[in-house]
């Protein structure tokens, strides 16, 4: 007897994986103090820049902090991924939140995601 799944991926393994060390590094940077993200806020919005490979694919992760006219932080983790069989290509996975300066956190409205795609 042969059993066939219905279920379908959706996205590729390595895509799901690329996520998920995303919101890893999303996580990471919501523990941080304040004054600490303050520091990686860059006259560009653009702060480090780390490169990976995900299976065997090239990528590279950004974190962009930028200060608010509220006296809060935008944080925002920007991945970007090969994509397999198309060379110019490329997988997009975003993490981000506030940042405010009583050390709490608020989570960034979907819609905003929309400028660092």
């Amino acid at each position: 007897m042969v059993v066939v799944s219905s279920q379908m991926r959706t996205f590729p393994k390595a895509l799901a994986a690329f996520r998920e060390i995303v919101n890893e590094r999303g996580q990471k940077l919501r523990q941080l103090k304040f004054e600490e993200l303050r520091q990686l806020a860059r006259p560009l919005a653009e702060g480090p820049i780390e490169s990976l490979t995900v299976d065997s694919r090239p990528a590279t992760i950004g974190v962009i902090v930028q200060p608010r006219t509220d006296n809060s932080l935008r944080v925002v983790v920007q991945g970007f991924m090969n994509a397999r069989h198309v060379p110019l290509m490329k997988h997009v996975a975003l993490d981000g939140f506030y940042k405010h300066s009583d050390e709490t956190v608020t989570p960034m409205p979907a819609g905003e995601f929309y400028e660092f795609d």
